[in-house]
Parts: structure tokens; C-alpha cells; sequence
């Protein structure tokens, strides 16, 4: 059961840069009209009810005055969502689309969705997350690019067409070479185009359409003005405008990556958004290994010692199942400690000097698949309190985080800093350790260390009081009695 209104949120965002006040009273007519619906249903906790907007409102310049006056209005608080939450949903929507096709489920896949602002891409090879990253390439974006160039009819096409190509150039970065690729297109003008080329789409379900015959569809739509759109195809106005630049940028990416075909679904955000209401939790070991796949795709990029990056994250991980009866942290606080571990020295690409700060800067102005901008940040801090100050009011991006946030940050970066002393010579000589707290002590207990300790136990001295001061605990290094 759906209810949908358009309203051309996106179109004043990208041309005027601010939501109207008219388009704005005609959005709060449409969410009343859904509020009442709701009451109808004794659909009223707040908790079951989910308002979300994406680029057409997060991009208006008077954003927070329209979230303020949509909550006066009609009580409905507004969440922007951010890209990264997109590909996120999306990511583990489509995922079990392609795993019930046996030639996609170990493919090398693009899947795109085009909207108003940007395209969203996630690359993906089988299950795992080779690319995500949300181009600006929008279909009112393209529109808007040939109205201000005032484009000859005859014209719009090539210059469009030279448009998409500029803006998709560093996608083709990232595709292995020699790699058949499939392509998925979301979004409702891919379906508009199927249902139009009498293709009956099933819920669930993937169909695949001859890149040809979306090459000559989108040939004998640019032949139609916007309203023999509306006319023949009985198209609101809205879809209308944005029809052809998205069918456009969709089938010049499938030319771009040497596709055949592009599948398409019925799937979208709504449904994705939906069924994140739905799970118990987004922290799926699977999820969770894609997040840490990104995160050591950073550090590679960043000359990251790899080998103790990724020892310090294992040793992170054992201290922090090790401590999971003190500290009662769940499996988001462990992926972004883990996340924080292999990137904690990410600024030593910029300088040795300060270079906690600088990974700091370098983690939280890069692309992290699937962490919302919160937790993005707190990878960000993680990794930047790891060494030298700890937390402290007067730091300015520290202090504007909530009170959960802050006792994360100082719980994870107290754990952080204990795993990189125990890796103080990056040789890797304790590789696993037991835990066990006593009398106000965590005691550490080394099994089979591969060298002396000597470092180590001076390190873990000098490092260990942000884990003291935040646990309450002093730390202790022993080995096992062989």
C-alpha cells in the first residue's frame, strides 16, 4: 500500500539553491494528508514512523527552517540522510536481488541509481564493496546545466551526453580491467522504461533489458518535448523534466562499462528504508566485514604499514571481546574500534609530527562504506586520540558530541591506545592474549609471545592512562607460566 505526492523539492534546491515557501506549504499539504492517514490507522508512536529526506532537502541552503516548520506543522521530525546511509540500505536491499540470480550473485555488478541531486554507485564483486560514492550527476542537475546554457534543442543531447561522461570518468577507475560487467539501475524512469517496453517487473526480482532497446527508447523520447511527455505517456510534470537526463546518464553508463544489458526492479530507497525498519539491527557480520574492507582499502591508499595496522586491530578486538562484561559495548562499538585500529596511522602519509591529527583529518574527508556521518566522525576520533592528549572539553569537535558519543570515543580510544602499545615494535610478537580483571587490575596475559617484552611493558606504561582513567583500572602485561 502506497501513498505518492510529488513535490519539486529537488527542483528548487538545484536551480534556486533554497526550498520556495509555495513548495514548501505544498509539502506540508502532503505530509498532513499522510498524517491523517496514519490516525486513520492508529498508526500514532513515533517509533513505527520514519520521515526521511534525502539531497533536495540536505542541499537547500534554508534546510533547518524547513525542518522546523515541517515539525510545527505536522509533528513529524525530518531525518537528512546522508549518502553513506543510502548506500548502506541499499547495499543490503539489493544484495539478496542479485544472490537469487545464479549469474549475478558472484558478479562484478554496478548498481546505480539516479536521482534528482547525484547518482549513488556501489560497485560490487559478489558480496563484497569494491566502490560506493554518489556522483553529481542528477537528473535535475542536467536539466538545469542545459537551461542555463540555453541549449539548441538538436544540441541538448551531445552536451548531456559530454556531461555524463565527465562526471562518470573516475568510475571507470574503479573497475578491475578484463572484468565482465553487469549493471542494475534503480530508481522509477528505469521502471517507467520497462513497463514501457512491456516488460512486467516482479517483486523481488531482477529483468534484464537489452541495452539496445533502451538506447533506441531514449533516442525517441529526446524527440518529445516535455509536455508530449506529459501527454503521451500520462507523466506528472515533475517526472516529466527529469525523464530523459536520467534515462540518458543510465544508458551511457551501461555503454561506458562495455554492458549488454541493464536489470532493473521494482526495488528502490522506500523499500530499502523499510526494510531497515524491519531488521533488529544493520550490524550484520557481512556488513560489518564490507565497512572494514573500505577502511582497509584507505590505508592501503595511504601507505599504511599493513602488517601492524591489521595486528593492532586484531589485538583491539580480543581486548575488546576480552572486556565485553565491563565495558557492554555492542558489535557497532567493536566494527568502528576495529575501523579506527587499522586506520590509526593514516597520518604518517602527511608527517611524522602530529600525525594522529593528521589521521584525524584524512579519516573523516574520505569515503568510509556504510557508517553514517556520526559514526564516521567517531572513527575519525578514535584514531586521533590514540596517542598524545586524550579527550578533553576544550578539544572543539570532541566537545560537541553527545554524552553517549564521548564515552565512546574515550572507552575505544583507551582500548586503542593498549593495542598499539602491545604492538610498539610493529613486529607483531603478541599475537593472543587473555584478560582477566582483579582487584581494580586488568591483567594481560601474553600465550607464546614471539620475542622479548621489554618495549612493550615500557609502552604500555606510558600509554595506558586514558584505559585507567576511563575503566578505572590499572593494566598489567605478564606472560603465561609455560
Amino acid at each position: 500500500y502506497q501513498l505518492v505526492r510529488g513535490v519539486a523539492l529537488g527542483k528548487d534546491t538545484f536551480t534556486l539553491r533554497e526550498i520556495q515557501r509555495r513548495t514548501l506549504q505544498q509539502c506540508i499539504k502532503v505530509l498532513k494528508s499522510y498524517r491523517r492517514k496514519l490516525n486513520e490507522y492508529q498508526l500514532t508512536d513515533p517509533h513505527r514512523i520514519r520521515v526521511v529526506a534525502t539531497s533536495a532537502v540536505r542541499e537547500a541552503v534554508n534546510r533547518l527552517d524547513v525542518l522546523d516548520r515541517i515539525y510545527i506543522a505536522t509533528g513529524f521530525a525530518v531525518q537528512l540522510i546522508d549518502d553513506a546511509e543510502i548506500a548502506r540500505v541499499t547495499y543490503l536491499g539489493i544484495r539478496p536481488l542479485l544472490q537469487n540470480r545464479q549469474e549475478l550473485a558472484n558478479a562484478l555488478t554496478v548498481v546505480a541509481e539516479v536521482g534528482g541531486g547525484n547518482t549513488e554507485i556501489l560497485v560490487m564483486n559478489g558480496k563484497d564493496i569494491l566502490h560506493s560514492q554518489p556522483y553529481r550527476l542528477g537528473s535535475l542537475r542536467l536539466q538545469q546545466m542545459l537551461m542555463q546554457l540555453q541549449t539548441a534543442r538538436n544540441r541538448m543531447a551531445s552536451v548531456m551526453l559530454g556531461q555524463i561522461d565527465r562526471t562518470l570518468e573516475p568510475l571507470l577507475d574503479a573497475i578491475p580491467q578484463g572484468r565482465e560487467v553487469e549493471f542494475v539501475a534503480l530508481g522509477g524512469d528505469m521502471r517507467f522504461a520497462a513497463r514501457t517496453l512491456d516488460r512486467e517487473l516482479e517483486a523481488g526480482q531482477l529483468t534484464g533489458i537489452p541495452l539496445s532497446e533502451l538506447e533506441d527508447l531514449t533516442r525517441r523520447l529526446m524527440n518529445l518535448t516535455v509536455d508530449g511527455l506529459v501527454r503521451k505517456y500520462h507523466l506528472e510534470l515533475s517526472d516529466a523534466e527529469t525523464l530523459i537526463p536520467a534515462l540518458a546518464a543510465n544508458v551511457r553508463a551501461a555503454q561506458l562499462l562495455g554492458c549488454r544489458q541493464i536489470h532493473v526492479t521494482e526495488f528502490n530507497l522506500r523499500d530499502a528504508l523499510l526494510q531497515g525498519m524491519l531488521r533488529t539491527s544493520d550490524w550484520s557480520a557481512d556488513f560489518c566485514e564490507q565497512i572494514l574492507n573500505s577502511a582497509l582499502d584507505l590505508a592501503r591508499r595511504y601507505q599504511v604499514d599493513m602488517a601492524h595496522a591489521t595486528h593492532v586491530a586484531r589485538l583491539a578486538l580480543q581486548l575488546f571481546q576480552g572486556l565485553q562484561g565491563l565495558h557492554k559495548m555492542d558489535v557497532r562499538c567493536e566494527t568502528l574500534l576495529q575501523a579506527a585500529a587499522i586506520l590509526h596511522e593514516t597520518g604518517l602519509f602527511v608527517a611524522r609530527s602530529s600525525y594522529h591529527k593528521h589521521s584525524f583529518y584524512i579519516i573523516h574527508n574520505s569515503e568510509l562504506f556504510g557508517l553514517n556521518s556520526l559514526d564516521h566522525l567517531l572513527v575519525a576520533m578514535i584514531a586521533r586520540y590514540h596517542r598524545r592528549a586524550a579527550p578533553k572539553p576544550s578539544h572543539e569537535a570532541f566537545a560537541r558530541l553527545d554524552r553517549d558519543s564521548r564515552v565512546i570515543v574515550s572507552r575505544l580510544a583507551g582500548l586503542l591506545r593498549v593495542a598499539v602499545a602491545l604492538d610498539h615494535s610493529a613486529g607483531q610478537r603478541i599475537r593472543d592474549i587473555d584478560c582477566q580483571v582483579e582487584d581494580n587490575r586488568l591483567i594481560i596475559t601474553v600465550r607464546n609471545p614471539a620475542g622479548d617484552l621489554s618495549m612493550e611493558r615500557i609502552d604500555l606504561r606510558q600509554q595506558s592512562g586514558l584505559f585507567e582513567d576511563t575503566f578505572g583500572l590499572s593494566v598489567l602485561l605478564r606472560e603465561a607460566v609455560r
